[in-house]
């Protein structure tokens, strides 16, 4: 249950002047130094992502964490990336802005590959670059995914709630009695990301078997992340990326003044005084138009290549593909971006509060060469093709309908119960 004293005390704060920014801290530093070393590694390294999670490898993780200033006390490369909580913050974070995509290299192995986003991440000054960082962790970093349904939004809001009404010197310690008691073990992670982007220092338990025991004995914040835990909660709290963020603002009746015409940026850049933020990543160069072609995938054996032009949208590519495997179209159906199965494309009929697949366009998702998505067929069999965009033609003839131009392999039966009859 979240402390209605700390709401009511955050809610009297919350009108803090930020209009001249709420405070300039040198030790962002350790962030946006920890973030470039990321991408210098990955550039020159070209790592091979795990087959399974298409994760980085124990050994890569391991080689990169001993340059990191946010790093983990470890003696081998014996640990998976989860463990390594700065190594797999930065990972998400270079994902979720598409600073960079996961892509088949020539040999079809899994990499990292970077797109025009990074370039323009790059010409940012520092203070806009931790601030883009930021902004991309609150607004788009996939809470619901990396933490399990025990650490809900009360335990999220109640450990950036004591730190918003702590003062200068105070420690934070775990309250056996409050829901967010779980954050210390099995939500630590959330700690180290504090303390990633500079809210604070953590003292730490060593000796912990399992992930169920304490590995965080307390948090210690500074001014800066008391302030900007201010701004997360009132000003910024309607950008979080979180589902239940709408019955967490109704429920407890949080007062939050919005200005339709205001950006998550318009807010986040306040938190640096001097008017130093002026810019973020610019949008994807990349032109929206011409013929993009699909590989759909049940195996390496049994593909499909198809061309669709940019004014299709995913209902067509749906009808398409199930004309290419001769189907017979007759069940719900989604597409799922980087095969993320939460967050997906649902066709109209499943009834979803998103983006619609029969009216939401190929061009409109800003796709890079080389992205992969997961379509899944029939929620009960959940037959699962996987997508690729193979290529994205600028030039030469739009198709008025989507083609099927190259197949490898025969259909299985739809309703065979597997892979047992074929076509």
């Amino acid at each position: 249950m979240i402390k209605f004293n700390l709401i009511n005390k955050i809610q009297s704060q919350k009108n803090i002047k930020t209009e001249d920014g709420l405070i300039k801290m040198s030790n962002i530093n350790s962030a946006i130094n920890d973030f470039e070393k990321f991408i210098e590694f990955i550039e020159n390294e070209k790592p091979i992502l795990s087959a399974t999670q298409e994760v980085l490898g124990r050994k890569d993780c391991y080689n990169l964490n001993m340059i990191l200033e946010n790093k983990k006390d470890v003696i081998n490369p014996s640990y998976n990336q989860d463990k390594y909580y700065a190594i797999d913050l930065m990972f998400s974070l270079v994902l979720a802005s598409k600073l960079y995509i996961k892509a088949n290299d020539e040999k079809g192995k899994v990499r990292l590959f970077k797109t025009d986003k990074l370039e323009s991440f790059q010409n940012l000054n520092e203070d806009e670059k931790y601030i883009f960082l930021l902004q991309t962790y609150w607004t788009q970093y996939d809470f619901e995914t990396k933490f399990d349904r025990t650490h809900n939004i009360a335990a999220f809001y109640n450990i950036l709630a004591e730190i918003a009404s702590a003062k200068q010197g105070d420690i934070i310690l775990k309250d056996e009695k409050d829901i967010s008691n779980v954050m210390y073990s099995t939500g630590a992670a959330f700690f180290h990301h504090l303390k990633f982007f500079s809210f604070g220092e953590l003292e730490l338990i060593n000796g912990a078997k399992t992930k169920y025991e304490d590995t965080i004995k307390s948090f210690s914040p500074n001014e800066f992340g008391i302030k900007t835990s201010i701004l997360l909660l009132t000003r910024a709290i309607q950008y979080w990326n979180k589902e239940d963020v709408p019955v967490l603002l109704e429920y407890y009746n949080l007062k939050v003044t919005t200005n339709k015409n205001e950006k998550a940026f318009d807010v986040f850049k306040t938190i640096f005084k001097g008017n130093t933020v002026k810019n973020t990543v610019e949008e994807s160069k990349i032109n929206k138009g011409g013929t993009y072609t699909f590989k759909v995938s049940l195996s390496k054996t049994v593909w499909r290549k198809i061309n669709l032009a940019y004014k299709h949208t995913f209902g067509d590519l749906h009808n398409v593909i199930q004309e290419a495997f001769k189907f017979d179209n007759d069940h719900l159906y989604a597409f799922f971006i980087g095969g993320n199965r939460r967050k997906g494309i649902y066709c109209k009929y499943a009834e979803y509060e998103g983006p619609v697949a029969e009216t939401t366009t190929i061009a409109s998702l800003n796709l890079y060469k080389g992205e992969r998505l997961l379509y899944l067929f029939d929620f009960g069999d959940e037959w699962e093709f996987n997508v690729e965009l193979t290529e994205i033609n600028e030039e030469g003839p739009i198709p008025l309908k989507p083609m099927i131009m190259e197949s490898k392999g025969k259909s299985p039966h739809q309703y065979s119960g597997g892979w047992g009859l074929y076509e």
